[in-house]
């Protein structure tokens, strides 16, 4: 293979939160940030911060249903789930359809459901499976391995009426020529047709489509397995998530699996991938910024939501027994973004006090081997908003990878849990002044937990008004007299200065 070819990588349609207008940007040279209409303003990282004093945030985590005991799904006994595809909704169907992967076959499986809440399947041999077109012919005499699947995502396309359905397929031990991701389509979801291109090769050392990086005085390869997509539908494009590797980069066993983002304006193109000029989220392999020696990145997800950009973080590790993750498992961190290019941790404490970890992994075989104690993989698109709160997919083994062949990565199914909504973060202590705000509104509402004082200050930080938030609500409207915001700030730009008070909680703020 001559070059490396990747095709733009794609999400969903169905929105994960009311509709996104556009991120909070900065402009330049005025240190004003722009605030959409509509659009929920996250403490996920400081873009909007400018001052702050004794602040505290903290990361909550998605709550299992049945505290992670007892998968919704279950898998069949000596088998796993693999949420290695994409919940979407069908517009013609109207229904929810949900995409996953059985382990030991690798065959792609579905669900249904009117309210993403009652599924049409409880067990693993109820799910239907997807007639997908992999005959490549001959498979090649380098071609080594169980040959098969590995990462499938998607997207609903509802502009298409004759194939609504696009995604990319990995096809694993298929030789260098072939293997890789590959663009495949649907009409109804069920019957899924190759259109005979290659999306994007299989790069490794010693192939000459790789893909070398050295950063941070580190050599990594790409692209390679495990590369998904996510769509923008607000945008209508696709951020294309790459993984990049290097099997020898620090011991035996550990691939130093990293993560690379570029921007894609379709998915069923050729991609160069020399436009891959670095990797985002390269893992320590050491005791440093978060991470331990065994840690590494092997998957992520990136999903739109409301002013920023998240993701779910895949941390995979061969050893190391931490007290929420046992060895060979993997557990998930959050990531966040502004542009989809540029993604930090996000470093806070969560619920139990342990930074960083957003999803964590049950008692490794716990429940009879039901539990989420092992593999963690997410679906693609990320939360689903179903009414006031947020519904989490994921899959979890009951067994990690250091076990023996009849328990490695076994047991387990499909999991939910819920949060809410703008729920990520929290900021539960202190005093923070934004930055100067270009308001597109005249009202603010903000999602919190009182009790907290809401100062309204204009663009030199001086204040103009309070008020005082008490009671739990998505959606306090907050008054400052008899004034909407135009008023107190006729040239649209304004600061809010929040302080909270336990056991109060910041979430979001909103202008309309």
């Amino acid at each position: 293979m001559s070059t490396t070819r990747v095709v733009a990588a794609v999400g969903w349609v169905l929105s994960i939160a009311p509709p996104v207008g556009a991120d909070s940007t900065t402009l330049a040279g005025e240190g004003v940030v722009s605030v959409k209409s509509g659009i929920a303003q996250l403490f996920v990282d400081d873009l909007l911060i400018d001052s702050q004093l004794d602040l505290r945030r903290t990361l909550h985590q998605p709550v299992k249903e049945n505290g992670g005991r007892t998968p919704l799904i279950v898998a069949n006994k000596g088998d796993a789930l693999l949420a290695y595809g994409t919940i979407v909704f069908d517009s013609r169907l109207k229904q929810y359809v949900m995409l996953v992967q059985d382990f030991n076959s690798r065959r792609m499986l579905r669900a249904t459901s009117s309210d993403a809440l009652s599924w049409s399947a409880r067990t693993h041999d109820e799910l239907t499976p997807l007639k997908l077109d992999l005959d490549l012919g001959p498979l090649p005499k380098d071609a080594k391995g169980k040959f098969g699947i590995d990462v499938f995502s998607c997207f609903y396309d509802v502009k298409d009426e004759k194939h609504p359905y696009k995604g990319w397929v990995w096809i694993a031990n298929a030789g260098h020529e072939w293997e890789g991701i590959w663009y495949v389509r649907s009409a109804d979801g069920l019957v899924w047709e190759r259109p005979g291109q290659i999306c994007s090769g299989f790069a490794q050392p010693g192939d000459t489509s790789c893909r070398t990086i050295i950063q941070e005085g580190r050599m990594v390869y790409g692209p390679g397995d495990v590369t998904l997509f996510c769509h923008d539908p607000i945008e209508n494009r696709f951020l294309g998530i790459f993984k990049f590797f290097n099997p020898h980069d620090v011991s035996p066993g550990y691939g130093s699996r990293a993560r690379a983002y570029v921007w894609l304006d379709r998915m069923d193109e050729p991609f160069d991938s020399r436009r891959i000029t670095h990797v985002e989220l390269m893992p320590a392999m050491a005791e440093r910024n978060g991470d331990t020696p065994y840690d590494e990145y092997y998957a992520s997800t990136a999903w739109r939501y409301e002013s920023v950009y998240l993701g779910g973080l895949k941390v995979f590790h061969g050893k190391g027994d931490y007290p929420f993750s046992a060895a060979g498992c993997a557990f998930l961190k959050l990531v966040v973004s502004r542009d989809g290019l540029h993604w930090r941790k996000v470093p806070f404490a969560n619920d139990g006090g342990i930074p960083e970890v957003w999803l964590a992994n049950g008692v490794e075989g716990g429940n009879e081997a039901l539990n989420d104690g092992g593999y963690i993989s997410e679906f693609s698109q990320g939360p689903l908003r179903i009414g006031d709160e947020l519904v989490y997919y994921f899959s979890a083994s009951s067994w990690g990878k250091n076990q023996p062949r009849d328990r490695l990565v076994r047991g387990g199914g499909i999991f939910r849990a819920r949060l809410r909504v703008d729920g990520f973060v929290s900021v539960d202590w202190g005093t923070l002044t934004t930055r100067p705000l270009r308001i597109e509104g005249e009202r603010l509402y903000v999602n919190s937990i009182g009790p907290m004082t809401v100062q309204l200050l204009d663009r030199l930080g001086n204040p103009l008004a309070a008020t005082v938030l008490n009671g739990d609500s998505l959606r306090h409207e907050v008054q400052f007299g008899d004034h909407g915001l135009r008023q107190w700030a006729p040239d649209g730009v304004l600061r809010l200065r929040f302080t909270v008070e336990p056991p109060g909680r910041l979430y979001s703020f909103t202008v309309r």
